[in-house]
This record gives C-alpha cells, sequence and structure tokens, in this order.
C-alpha cells in the first residue's frame, strides 16, 4: 500500500484527533464513550477525509472479540451469580421486550423497513454498553450492587442480542422465518457457544498454567476471545457466547494462574486496548457518515430526525417501563422474593432505568451487517443516533447530576 502526501495527511488528522479525545477526557475528566461518539461525529464532518468503508466481516471478526472477552475477563462471578435474578430479567427479558417493541413501532411508522430488517434493527440497539454504563454510573457513586447488576447485565446481554441479531439477520437474507427453526438454532447457538467457550477455556488455562512470562500470558489472553470465537462461528454456533464464556472462565482462573506483575500488566494492556477499539470504532463510523447521509438523500432531514428521536425514545421508555415493574412485581406476588432480597429504595431502579447506555457492540454490530442488507444505511444511521442520544444525553445528565 503506497501513501500519496495526501494520504498521510489524512492520517495525521485522524491521529491528532485521536490524541486530542485522549488529552480532553483525561484533563477535563469526561467519560471515555462520550468522547468517542462526539468525535466520530466530528470525523464525519471535516472536509477532505476520506469515505472509508470497513468491510462487514472485518467488524465481526476482528473487532467484538476483544471487546466481549474483555467484558466478560473483569465480570467477577461471585457478583453474577449473586444478582442472578435481576441480572436475567435485564439481559433477556428487556433485551427481548426492547427488540419487541423497536421492531413492532420502526415496523409501523418507519418508511421502507421490513418487518426482518425492523427487528434486526431492535436487535442491534437492544443491548447496552459495559465500559459506558459503567463509567457513567461510577460518576454517580452508585452502590456496589447497582454496578454489579449493571456491569452483570452489560456482559450477559451482548451474547442475547447479538444471537437474536443473528437470527433476524438470517430472516432478512433468507426472505423467510420459521418460529421452529428459529427456536431450534438459538438453543444450538447458546448452548454450542458456551461449550466451545468452556472447552477452548480449558486448553488455554492447561497452557496458561505452565507459562510465567507476562507478555506470553497477556499475548494469550488477547488473543482467547479470537481462539473462542473462531472455531464456534466457523461450526455454526455463537461466536459471541464463546467469547463471552472463555472470557468468564478464564476471569475466574487467572488469579490462580498468574503473579500480581502480570494481573497488572493485563489490566493496563486491557484499558488501552479497550480505549483503542471504541475509539476506532466510533472513527469508522463518523467517516462513513457523509456517504451514508448522501445515500439516504430520499429521505427528508426531518423525517430521519424524527425516525431517530422515534427509535430513541422507545429504547429508553422500554428500559425504564421494564425496570420498575421487574424490580417490585415478584416481591408482591412471591413472599420467598421478598424474604430473600427486600424491597430496594425507589432510587436504585430509577439509575439502573437510566443506565441503558448504548455503544461500541451495537455500532459493531449495525457495521457488521451485509453491505446488500435491506435498508443497512438506514439502521446504522438510526443506531448511531441511539448511541448517541443515550450516551450523551442519558450520561451527560448522570454526569452533571
Amino acid at each position: 500500500m503506497h501513501f500519496t502526501a495526501h494520504g498521510e495527511l489524512q492520517l495525521l488528522i485522524l491521529l491528532a484527533a485521536l490524541a486530542a479525545m485522549l488529552v480532553i477526557a483525561a484533563v477535563w475528566r469526561l467519560p471515555a464513550p462520550l468522547l468517542f461518539v462526539s468525535g466520530g461525529l466530528a470525523l464525519g464532518f471535516i472536509p477532505g477525509l476520506p469515505h472509508f468503508q470497513l468491510p462487514p466481516d472485518v467488524v465481526l471478526v476482528a473487532i467484538l472479540p476483544p471487546l466481549l472477552y474483555s467484558s466478560a475477563f473483569f465480570t467477577g462471578l461471585r457478583d453474577l451469580r449473586a444478582n442472578l435474578r435481576p441480572i436475567t430479567l435485564l439481559a433477556v427479558g428487556c433485551v427481548v421486550a426492547t427488540m419487541a417493541g423497536v421492531g413492532l413501532i420502526a415496523h409501523a411508522y418507519i418508511s421502507g423497513l421490513s418487518w426482518a430488517a425492523a427487528f434486526t434493527l431492535g436487535a442491534v440497539v437492544s443491548p447496552t454498553d459495559a465500559l459506558a454504563a459503567t463509567e457513567v454510573i461510577r460518576r454517580v457513586g452508585a452502590p456496589r450492587r447497582i454496578v454489579a447488576i449493571i456491569e452483570g447485565e452489560s456482559l450477559l446481554n451482548d451474547g442475547v442480542a447479538l444471537v437474536l441479531y443473528k437470527t433476524a439477520v438470517g430472516a432478512a437474507v433468507a426472505g423467510t422465518f420459521s418460529l421452529w427453526n428459529a427456536s431450534w438454532h438459538l438453543v444450538l447457538n447458546v448452548v454450542g457457544g458456551i461449550g466451545v467457550g468452556l472447552a477452548v477455556g480449558y486448553v488455554v488455562r492447561q497452557i496458561r498454567r505452565r507459562i510465567d512470562d507476562a507478555p506470553t500470558e497477556v499475548a494469550l489472553a488477547f488473543l482467547s476471545g479470537y481462539l473462542a470465537y473462531l472455531p464456534a462461528s466457523a461450526i455454526g454456533v455463537s461466536g459471541v457466547l464463546a467469547a463471552v464464556t472463555i472470557g468468564v472462565y478464564m476471569g475466574w482462573y487467572t488469579p490462580q494462574l498468574t503473579t500480581g506483575l502480570t494481573r497488572l500488566t493485563g489490566n493496563a494492556f486491557w484499558e488501552i486496548v479497550t480505549f483503542m477499539v471504541n475509539a476506532l470504532l466510533f472513527a469508522v463510523v463518523g467517516l462513513q457518515l457523509n456517504g451514508i447521509l448522501d445515500r439516504l438523500s430520499g429521505r427528508s432531514t426531518a423525517s430521519l430526525i424524527g425516525d431517530a428521536a422515534l427509535v430513541s425514545a422507545v429504547v429508553i421508555v422500554a428500559r425504564v417501563i421494564w425496570v420498575p415493574i421487574f424490580t417490585y412485581v415478584p416481591r408482591v406476588l412471591f413472599s420467598r422474593v421478598r424474604e430473600r432480597d427486600p424491597y430496594p429504595p425507589w432510587q436504585w431502579p430509577a439509575v439502573v432505568s437510566w443506565a441503558g447506555v448504548r455503544g461500541g457492540v451495537s455500532l459493531a454490530a449495525a457495521l457488521a451487517l451485509p453491505t446488500n442488507f435491506p435498508e443497512r444505511d438506514l439502521i446504522v444511521f438510526l443506531t448511531f443516533s441511539v448511541i448517541l442520544v443515550t450516551l450523551v444525553g442519558q450520561g451527560l445528565t448522570c454526569v452533571v447530576g
């Protein structure tokens, strides 16, 4: 590949923009995800930058595994077990409710969206983002249990949402949908993905037991997400759940396998990698915004803004309704639940309701749609809009509050 002087100048602008985000985030003590989305938006309108198109398959294979692995690795298994009921209600129930709500409303009110495309959009915007939600919620000073629930939800709902996303994309591409086949493939994806993640995790664990070298162990940790994701995807089961499973598995056993120095090195490495991958995602979509908006020129600006506001509202309202209902109703109906877990103060479900921030996983899923997918550009635009509204809107209210 040969860079011209103009190409080198464009690359310099991109690197300078990334450096500026780093400095601003550090000096102003702003949550990094807020800088990602605003920086990505600004990049899209800098004159002279190229219209960049990342191949859809590259997004899933290259970007998702390390994001999923790192989120799972740093989620404590004890916290997952202790808060399994609220995490499951959020990661499964709220994801399905959000996907259904967005799918129904989008198909009814957004012109040109088929059922399959509308439910694909619902699956894309249904998972919350672990990095964004945790950064924002910790600034509120939320109790440890609330942080643990939000982190656990962000981990599990990625897997649930992306399995549903795969089913919806398959239905849209095939043009047909069978509830029986979809249910069977859903079960197969879940069981197979978890099985592959555990099997690969066991092998990686045995290898790492015999190694005492920090760079090598950190490199193996970085590759672990790919080592689980790729074989699972190759045999037709969920690579997403495989990457999540190996992350949880290795997070549980790593204290037995490594020294304190290696863990410190690994923590610093993952912090940088997660930051850079998220920044790359928003830079990529920023460089595509002009082209996406050009291809959506058949839709008026008012209709695009209205569609974005509608989908964002459904995403927020679905969570605001779901969380209080399934926080208090089980305690009212079942005394065993109430005795084991008394009524929490109203502020807790309020904080969880407002912490439904979307981020890098939703963006990666939207960018990973096949180039010939119906209304792909509209789905990418609406996904970016939902991230902008939830991250900047909800995120800034938490930071300012």
